[in-house]
């Protein structure tokens, strides 16, 4: 997985930087990241060298840790002709956005034409790693959940004990965290279903059920940027990954985002590999 070394941001944001003046706040500061909330939603901010996110920049550890000793949830943040200005208690810093390379998180639509997918080392990988993920996942699984979460990888409505909007609903906003584990799983296997170009119908429904069931405003983030078609450069790699025949590189990569977050990145993953089931099973 390649390390951006260079300040970024992420193509989603063009579609609401477009206009000359939007005012915002400092949402959430933490020790190595931050957020902005506009009235589009949420601008993340990370640093050099982290995964981008679909809704976010990287800026160098230096600016960021000029933003961090002095900026306060709630501060006035300002976006004008290019720049982002936060006005701190103390000073007034300025990050000229339009200098930053812009990175497509766009979510590709693979075609594997006659590849079944069932028989690429990349679909067996994730099935061997499939009871290690359903394990390791922060989402406490009782009987209904496991019903449900096995009802996503199938296909056919015959074969469901659980309707998809009753697991969206179940899903959402269930767990811990900045991201809860639920809405994690959802947008693993929304991407994965996303990449195969099996999303016709499901899209509509994710933006439906989380119009009934609040989430947190992070979490709100992921799910805004992926239905628009944008996803997380870090998962975004594996749809790099498909035809690879290296057992060892995509296991690899597994190990690499299970350390994503506490336990986001083996969540994301869980629902990543439902997904394959159900393109999988919707192949055959």
């Amino acid at each position: 997985m390649n390390t951006i070394k260079r300040e970024t941001k992420s193509n989603f944001l063009s579609l609401y930087f477009k206009d000359s003046l939007q005012m915002g706040s400092i949402h959430t500061l933490f020790e190595n990241s931050m957020n902005v909330q506009f009235p589009f939603g949420l601008l993340h901010i990370g640093q050099i060298g982290m995964p981008l996110s679909p809704f976010g920049c990287l800026i160098s550890t230096q600016l960021y840790r000029r933003l961090h000793e002095q900026c306060r949830p709630g501060d006035l943040v300002r976006f004008k002709q290019g720049k982002l200005y936060f006005y701190t208690q103390k000073d007034i810093i300025d990050i000229d956005f339009r200098m930053f390379e812009e990175v497509d998180l766009s979510v590709p639509e693979l075609d594997l034409g006659s590849v079944d997918l069932e028989k690429t080392v990349f679909y067996q990988v994730f099935k061997e790693a499939m009871f290690s993920l359903s394990i390791e996942t922060g989402l406490p699984l009782n009987d209904a959940i496991k019903d449900g979460l096995k009802s996503l990888a199938e296909p056919d409505e015959g074969n469901k004990s659980l309707a998809d909007e009753d697991m969206m609903r179940m899903l959402i906003g269930r767990g811990i965290g900045l991201t809860p584990s639920g809405d994690d799983i959802l947008i693993g296997y929304t991407f994965a279903r996303m990449l195969f170009q099996e999303a016709a119908g499901w899209k509509e429904k994710v933006a439906a059920a989380l119009k009934e069931k609040k989430t947190t405003a992070i979490s709100e983030g992921y799910f805004k940027a992926l239905l628009k078609g944008y996803v997380n450069e870090n998962f975004l790699c594996l749809a790099q990954l498909v035809t690879e025949k290296d057992r060892e590189k995509i296991g690899d990569t597994i190990q690499s985002l299970k350390r994503f977050g506490h336990t986001s990145g083996t969540d994301t993953l869980y629902g990543f590999a439902l997904g394959l089931q159900y393109v999988q099973k919707k192949e055959r």
